[in-house]
């Protein structure tokens, strides 16, 4: 009976700190710069939560503040 007690207290508190992993796995907000009006031409493409691939975190900046809308980068590199 003790161990099954114990056993399930250890199950229960992996599960409640599993829980706090998953913020991370809707994205991550681009560094954006307000004050660039352009970005480079380097090649880092990020894959954004919209399922489209950008060249790097400065277009997918740029696309958000033209667009108003709030893609996240979901992973680096292509989608």
């Amino acid at each position: 009976m003790k161990v099954t007690s114990i056993f399930l207290l250890c199950a229960l508190a992996l599960l409640s700190l599993s829980g706090n992993t998953r913020a991370d796995s809707l994205g991550r907000r681009a560094q954006c710069n307000n004050q660039v009006r352009g970005c480079t031409k380097n090649y880092n493409p990020v894959c954004g939560t919209d399922g489209n691939t950008y060249s790097n975190e400065c277009v997918l900046c740029m696309e958000n503040q033209k667009r108003q809308t709030p893609v996240l980068i979901k992973k680096s590199g292509p989608c």
